[in-house]
């Protein structure tokens, strides 16, 4: 629509520079929408933090599984952190340990142990107050013994040794037995 004084030609401009405008809006909104969508995250200072205590965990639960009688080990850890706005005293520093052992370990070795390299992970862990371990059997080792080039439990050596003892025999006898059988045949051969 022309207004009442402009030519047709300066209306027909006018809307292709609204055309123009409302194009350019949307194309700077969608812009915007997609690099915010494929924009990394950024972690804060908690993310941060956490990640720190989750691999630190992991590192200390390793060195744990390579304790003699450990079969597998699990901790959660959480360092001191403060704040630099906040008005209340940081959290003290937490220390957990899950251990799973042999019935060969000694639970009390283990628990020494643990407590020495959670101190070294975290110094600011209150030196009062004992950590949470718990420590589990959870596997039986059985004590092996040798029978010949056989490696079996030490309750399963008389019944193998037995086992073997009558497997030699029964092969005694089918030998015995073969050359009985063996020596009839050549001796009724021998007589036609």
């Amino acid at each position: 629509m022309v207004g009442p004084h402009e030519s047709p030609v300066q209306g027909e401009r006018r809307r292709h520079g609204a055309a123009r405008r409302l194009l350019a809006g949307l194309a700077l909104w969608t812009a915007v929408a997609i690099s915010a969508g494929c924009a990394p995250p950024i972690d804060g200072p908690i993310e941060h933090q956490r990640a720190i205590d989750r691999d630190d965990g992991d590192r200390l639960a390793a060195q744990l599984a390579q304790l003699p009688g450990v079969v597998s080990a699990s901790v959660v850890l959480h360092h001191a952190m403060r704040d630099p706005l906040a008005v209340t005293p940081p959290a003290a520093a937490t220390f957990s340990a899950v251990i799973a052992t042999d019935d060969l370990a000694e639970p009390d070795v283990l628990r020494a142990a643990t407590v020495r390299l959670a101190r070294a992970a975290l110094p600011e862990l209150p030196g009062t107050a004992a950590p949470a371990i718990e420590i589990h059997v959870a596997v039986h080792r059985p004590t092996l013994a040798k029978v010949g080039p056989f490696s079996v439990e030490d309750s399963s050596r008389t019944p193998l040794k037995t086992a073997l003892a009558l497997g030699c025999l029964a092969i005694a006898g089918l030998a015995g037995s073969l050359a009985v059988r063996a020596r009839r045949h050549r001796l009724g051969n021998s007589a036609q």
